[in-house]
């Protein structure tokens, strides 16, 4: 697939200065004087082009630099991190200061509208495709662009509640419609991942096919699981985190010390992972700034140091999880041999160790010279995600037995063998047990984009995040950019 996208952008964007501009043709159309009877432009490229372009802006830096102040900043959690003067658009997402005109909060908004933007851009090209395509194809191609349309879809209701629907290519007098409401869009999120699933690959067939990072069947069953949770519909959320595990397709084989690292990117913890790469020495670049914000500010010099491991997070840890070590790297810590030091500037001198890329990976492809994390991937989804949606669904539905077993099954992996350390939790109380889950989530998916969603559907954000407002908290600002051009037709949530 590497191979494939850098052909994309050189092809596309391959025309002479020296070409005439009143003589250009419009792209993508053949014509007498670009075409022969020996030569056809294989439309399935211009589809790939376009899928391509929806799931880089996952990559993007706004996506990334805005999803990390909204889903992390905003809990007890995770500090900003780096110095107290950088970054200060985003200071205000610790102290629930942002308002409909902050930047990150449009960025993250505009990101999600640009990959759905390009899927429906993807599904005009696909009915284009000639007869000669087999069906297959055309279904496949479909069925991955309504994939990451419902990300981007369940990410904005996440977020924003309900929002504008668009599911076309509008046209230039066409204004963005009125917004729909949040249960709208999760039943239009429903019906395009029911009709997308069968005609995913799995992720072991993807990998075996060389195109790695693109949608599966199981991370479209778990996108599809969360907007279930997020309605409490339990039993729908069950079975779809059920299929997931009876698939096969994933597992915890993956020690959690070693599931962030580029030796085990698509493995078996793998549900949903977006592609990025530097390879300088094979002229490969598909960089994110992901890697670059998280990593050490300091020695040695990783990154700017945000998405910062909080004193409250390290304090939830239970006595000797390996998964504290696993997450958080401190000034001192010995790392590949030498002793890490925090910038003097750093308020909070912790770092997030999931963002950590080795001296080994560092020397690979001639990296060493600029070795910023610019290749590590994105885990957006785990395997262990999955099992604790599992066990929050039974454990609701009172199948206390399924949920403590998939539950265990969490800890059994971060127990890493150490029988002493985490001991099997038995209770059958429902109370009890859901606290024992939520906590888990907590814990093993630290810094991950989910705590404060979690908070707030579970409806503990009140009492766990200093000035939530109750009514006004629960959903960020719609930008006030979109509710001016939109000459009112959408209106801002309550409370800003």
């Amino acid at each position: 697939m590497k191979k494939t996208i850098l052909f994309l952008a050189v092809t596309l964007l391959g025309i002479s200065c020296t070409d005439n501009l009143l003589n250009l043709t419009p792209k993508g159309y053949e014509n007498s004087t670009t075409y022969t009877d020996t030569t056809h432009l294989d439309r399935k490229i211009l589809v790939e082009a376009k899928l391509m372009q929806a799931y880089g802006t996952l990559r993007s830096w706004a996506f990334q630099w805005s999803g990390l102040a909204m889903n992390n900043y905003t809990t007890p959690d995770v500090e900003k991190g780096s110095t107290p003067s950088d970054g200060g658009e985003i200071s205000q997402f610790k102290t629930l200061s942002y308002t409909a005109s902050s930047v990150p909060i449009t960025d993250y908004y505009t990101s999600c509208y640009n990959t759905i933007y390009y899927t429906n851009e993807a599904i005009v090209l696909i009915s284009a495709l000639a007869d000669s395509v087999p069906l297959s194809t055309k279904n496949t191609y479909t069925a991955e662009a309504l994939f990451l349309r419902s990300v981007m879809y369940f990410r904005l209701a996440q977020a924003y509640g309900g929002v504008p629907y668009v599911n076309k290519v509008l046209g230039k007098t066409e204004k963005s419609p009125a917004r729909s409401t949040r249960e709208e869009i999760w039943s239009n999120i429903e019906k395009d991942l029911t009709y997308a699933i069968p005609y995913l690959p799995t992720r072991v067939l993807l990998n075996g096919s060389g195109n790695q990072g693109r949608a599966t069947q199981n991370a479209a069953r778990a996108v599809l699981a969360k907007v279930y949770l997020y309605q409490k519909k339990w039993s729908d959320a069950l079975a779809q985190t059920t299929t997931i595990i009876t698939s096969g397709d994933n597992d915890l084989n993956t020690a959690y010390a070693d599931m962030f690292t580029e030796a085990n990117e698509y493995g078996s913890e793998s549900v949903f992972e977006v592609y990025c790469d530097q390879k300088p020495s094979l002229k490969i670049d598909m960089s994110s700034q992901f890697g670059q914000i998280q990593g050490i500010r300091g020695i040695p010099n990783l990154g700017w140091g945000f998405n910062s491991p909080s004193l409250a997070l390290m304090s939830a840890y239970e006595a000797g999880d390996p998964r504290k070590a696993a997450t958080v790297i401190a000034t001192g810590d010995i790392l590949d041999g030498k002793a890490i030091k925090a910038d003097q500037a750093c308020y909070n001198k912790f770092f997030n160790k999931k963002a950590y890329v080795s001296l080994a990976e560092r020397s690979l492809y001639n990296r060493s010279t600029d070795p910023q994390a610019y290749w590590l991937n994105i885990r957006l989804i785990r395997y262990a995600d999955v099992l604790l949606m599992h066990a929050e669904a039974a454990c609701e539905l009172g199948n206390t037995t399924e949920a403590l077993d998939k539950l265990e099954m969490v800890r059994a992996r971060a127990r890493g063998g150490n029988a002493s350390v985490l001991p099997k939790i038995s209770t059958t109380d429902v109370t009890e047990l859901r606290a024992k889950i939520h906590q888990e989530r907590r814990i093993e998916l630290a810094m991950e984009w989910e705590r404060f969603y979690d908070l707030v559907r579970w409806d503990e954000a009140k009492t766990a995040i200093t000035g939530f407002v109750v009514g006004k908290h629960e959903l960020f600002p719609i930008p006030q950019t979109e509710i001016d051009r939109s000459s009112g037709v959408i209106i801002q949530n309550p409370g800003y």
